[in-house]
């Protein structure tokens, strides 16, 4: 019989790229949102930037982590599957699986709700760029996964 639930290597990567898939995708987000702001002529400090940035971080993370959460982790699940068969370059599975997963919430909600829930995700560059925020948790869970794994 297969196990169905996760082993702690593969939980601690989840939680790893979890944070990273939060953290870095809200930063993003906020970005995109403050050049918006410039683009119109409002002058945004720094220090604005920095503020902002660590609010959104702390205020988006549920919403941000329970949109993208399901999304990454059903994409997780599929990698993990093809890593076994693929058995080369599991960090590049991951990480592709990851950036499948943001693209495929952001269009999944879009048509959902015909709208572009996430402002960073209008443009392209918006949309690629959340993609790679995917990319880089995947190839976290990768790393984080095979180095708790190493260790035990």
């Amino acid at each position: 019989m297969q196990r169905f639930l996760p082993n702690r290597a593969q939980l601690f990567g989840f939680i790893t790229a979890f944070i990273v898939l939060n953290v870095i995708g809200a930063t993003v987000q906020t970005q995109f949102n403050l050049g918006h702001l410039l683009a119109l002529g409002i002058d945004v400090p720094f220090s604005t930037r920095i503020s902002t940035t660590l609010h959104d971080i702390v205020s988006l993370q549920p919403l941000f982590g329970a949109i993208f959460g399901i999304g990454f982790l059903i994409a997780m699940i599929v990698g993990h599957m093809i890593a076994k068969l693929v058995k080369t370059l599991p960090d590049l599975v991951f990480a592709l699986a990851g950036f499948a997963a943001m693209g495929v919430t952001l269009l999944a909600l879009k048509a959902a709700f015909q709208i572009t829930a996430i402002g960073a995700a209008r443009e392209w560059d918006g949309f690629l760029s959340l993609c790679v925020v995917g990319a880089l948790a995947g190839y976290a869970f990768s790393v984080a996964k095979t180095r708790f794994a190493r260790s035990a």
